[in-house]
């Protein structure tokens, strides 16, 4: 048997209604104060931002399927997905590094927070990352140029974002004024934070033990600046050197094709690279010269002339 409810009397139910206005009034003032209480310049978090852009992306649009420019936008902007459960406090989210993305049009702006319970090597994994990202570029006829800083960022509890801070407008300015060629540049203001920030380093390496592991994928260019050295440092991320070999031979014939086409100042932006490229094909044919790859090895494993293959790989501007 359901036992019937009694009515409320009219005073019960003003009194609801006063609790429940109170109640919200209460709400209303908290968040007026913490308003309030806001500052210019914080709310932001500390994290590693990477700022891409495709080159010749209107290129792209006239000679390329939709779902082809679709795959590499989502190859680039690729990361380490939320866990299903979303976290709802920040120390939750914040365990390990963890990247995310957002893309506009052909531009892809990457950001790794650091600042974590437990150590990862954060700036170690984003360098290797966008190695990985210009390779992959480079197998599907693309090549990209970005900028990578250190700072102040805003990328939401689960990285949904908006993205936006500081770090973002940096990383924006290194692309579009600083990078110039197809490179990746690693500001220097970010590579001396990462140097004495443990915070970037893997638990239990220590500053120069972490510096070496990444210093093997950076370059300095002639002007100075540092950049993701991709041509060298991905020979081990290959399983077999021949595949390395090839990747070297796919990249020339990349630049040939942009230098066949090119003028004026992009033309000078696939000189630099052909200058790039050659640079690395010199070492590894040095390599053979000198013994310390085996020629001989070399052409019993493919029927070339080590000397002769790697001459044939160089681009001419």
């Amino acid at each position: 048997m359901v036992e019937k409810k009694t009515p409320r009397t009219a005073a019960e139910i003003m009194k609801s209604v006063e609790r429940n206005a109170a109640r919200k009034k209460k709400d209303r003032e908290r968040r007026a104060a913490e308003v309030a209480a806001r500052k210019p310049g914080e709310g932001y978090e500390s994290c590693i931002v990477s700022f891409i852009d495709i080159l010749g992306f209107r290129d792209l649009l006239a000679t390329r399927h939709a779902d082809d420019i679709v795959e590499i936008l989502q190859m680039l902007r690729e990361f380490t997905k939320p866990d299903e459960r979303k976290p709802r406090r920040m120390k939750d989210a914040r365990l390990h590094s963890r990247s995310f993305a957002e893309s506009v049009s052909d531009a892809v702006v990457r950001v790794r927070v650091f600042d974590t319970q437990y150590r990862d090597g954060a700036f170690f994994h984003e360098v290797l990352d966008l190695l990985h990202a210009q390779v992959r570029c480079v197998g599907n006829g693309v090549l990209i140029r970005a900028g990578l800083t250190i700072g102040d960022a805003h990328v939401g509890l689960d990285g949904t974002g908006p993205v936006f801070g500081p770090a973002m407008v940096r990383a924006y300015e290194i692309e579009s004024s600083e990078a110039v060629q197809p490179r990746i540049v690693v500001d220097e203001a970010a590579y001396e934070m990462f140097e004495t920030d443990a915070r970037l380093h893997k638990e239990g390496h220590s500053s120069k033990e972490e510096a070496s592991y990444v210093d093997r994928m950076l370059r300095l260019d002639g002007d100075g600046t540092r950049f993701i050295d991709y041509l060298c440092a991905s020979e081990s991320e290959f399983d077999h050197a021949f595949e390395y070999f090839s990747f070297l031979e796919q990249h020339g014939e990349l630049v040939r094709e942009r230098l066949a086409v090119a003028e004026g100042r992009v033309r000078t932006k696939f000189e630099w690279l052909a200058a790039y490229h050659n640079e690395v094909v010199d070492d590894v044919r040095k390599e053979f010269s000198d013994g310390v790859r085996s020629a001989e090895a070399f052409g019993v494993e493919t029927g070339l002339d080590a000397a002769s293959y790697f001459e044939n790989m160089r681009v001419t501007a």
